[in-house]
């Protein structure tokens, strides 16, 4: 199978059928073709599994590595679902389900940080119902813009026409000019700019400072950095976490609580800061990280590529509790 994952569970075919059949067999077809794709390609299963075992490995307690892996390729065939779902369900029912089935609790966080009328810069991750948190915010009344980037081109096509539906601003990675100009021009406007801080392949690694992610040194990127200081805008951190494909919750952490979180852990900006915020939530959840094929590309962002020395458990603060609803 020579197509990659991302393009082959959107091609059109597989589109065409979980619209064909609704979105209860859809998630099944989901699993199907994801357990399908990894048995072709074994040497990138291998290369996900060797990831979580090397930063899970000999961490948890209880539960043994093979369920960590097994759980950790469902989260990955859960994404792909939410995204196809997100981006053809009919607006008023994927409404509905958004509402109905994430606990948002949190959104008071983003209206507080919105009072002091510089925009909200809420950084996000792979992590969880990362693709629901665009949609989730806009439904609930905040004006959103998204730095986005997509695998396929109907796909793109697709989810930009339905951003309009939700009245949600896209700024195409891809397309050619200043994404900083354009990022902080939305923020002048007092909107809420949602954008990821573990876009490996996209980091503009730093020179001179380093940070670790996962147990490996790496540059510290830049662009959250240059974002916020160009702007003065608050900066929020905010997951969906998944604990079932109807049970969610919205997690969100102002800047003040992120230091509060890590305090003991030395930081030095706030894209390390979120960085490690996000580093949290995947060392208790690693099922629901589906960047673990990216993993080994965080050595190529080195600038002198060693091992750091992994985060004791002393230092991990379980950053979800209880269940969401």
């Amino acid at each position: 199978m020579k197509k990659k994952l991302s393009p082959f569970l959107q091609s059109k075919f597989n589109i065409f059928i979980c619209l064909s059949f609704g979105w209860a067999l859809a998630r099944f077809y989901m699993f199907f073709l994801g357990k399908l794709y990894f048995f072709i390609n074994r040497q990138e299963r291998q290369v996900i599994t060797n990831a979580v075992v090397d930063v899970i490995g000999g961490t948890r307690q209880g539960v043994s590595i093979e369920e960590i892996v097994k759980k950790a390729f469902h989260g990955i065939f859960y994404h792909y679902y939410e995204k196809l779902f997100i981006a053809f369900q009919d607006k008023d029912k994927a409404t509905e389900f958004l509402n109905d089935h994430i606990l948002s609790d949190d959104l008071s966080v983003l209206s507080r940080s919105l009072l002091k009328g510089k925009g909200v810069i809420v950084i996000t991750g792979h992590y969880g119902a990362i693709e629901f948190i665009p949609t989730l915010l806009a439904v609930n009344g905040f004006d959103i813009s998204m730095i986005a980037k997509f695998k396929t081109e109907r796909l793109k096509k697709q989810v930009f026409s339905q951003a309009q539906k939700y009245n949600i601003r896209l700024i195409d990675a891809e397309k050619k000019g200043s994404i900083l100009k354009r990022a902080i021009k939305e923020l002048k406007e007092n909107r809420v700019l949602v954008t990821q801080c573990d876009e490996i392949e996209e980091w503009r690694p730093s020179k001179k400072k380093k940070t670790s992610f996962l147990g490996q040194v790496t540059g510290l990127d830049r662009t959250i950095n240059a974002i916020q200081k160009r702007t003065g805008a608050e900066v929020v951190f905010g997951v969906i976490h998944r604990y079932n494909l109807n049970e969610y919750k919205l997690i969100m952490y102002s800047y003040e609580d992120m230091l509060k979180m890590l305090e003991g852990i030395p930081l030095s900006t706030v894209g390390e800061t979120v960085l490690k915020v996000l580093e949290q939530f995947i060392l208790y959840h690693p099922e629901q990280w589906y960047q673990w094929k990216k993993y080994p590309e965080i050595e190529t962002r080195s600038i002198a590529v060693t091992k750091a020395e992994k985060p004791s458990s002393s230092k991990f603060l379980q950053p979800v509790f209880g269940r969401a609803l």
